[in-house]
C-alpha cells in the first residue's frame, strides 16, 4: 500500500476513535456524577483502561506501519540445485 494513502487511512482512524473515546469518558463522567458514589475508582478504569490499551496499540500499529521494507536478495540458485 503506498504510503501516503497508508498515513491517510491510519490518521483517520485515529481520528475517528478518539472521538469516540472522548464520547465514551464523557457520558461516562455524566453517570458517575449523577449517582453521587464517594469513589467510583473501579467504573474510571473500566472507562480509562480501554482508551489507555487503544492508544498502545495505535502507537504499535504506526509504527509497524511506518517500519522500512525489507530488502529481499534474489539468490541463483546453483548446478544440479532444486528449489520450489
Amino acid at each position: 500500500m503506498p504510503a501516503a494513502l497508508l498515513t491517510i487511512v491510519f490518521w483517520t482512524a485515529v481520528v475517528a476513535a478518539v472521538i469516540a473515546q472522548v464520547m465514551i469518558l464523557r457520558s461516562s463522567a455524566r453517570v458517575l456524577r449523577a449517582t453521587r458514589r464517594p469513589f467510583p475508582f473501579t467504573e474510571w478504569g473500566f472507562a480509562l483502561g480501554p482508551a489507555l490499551v487503544l492508544a498502545l496499540v495505535l502507537v504499535l500499529s504506526w509504527r509497524a506501519a511506518m517500519r522500512p521494507a525489507a530488502v529481499e536478495v534474489q539468490v541463483m540458485p546453483l548446478q544440479g540445485e532444486i528449489r520450489s
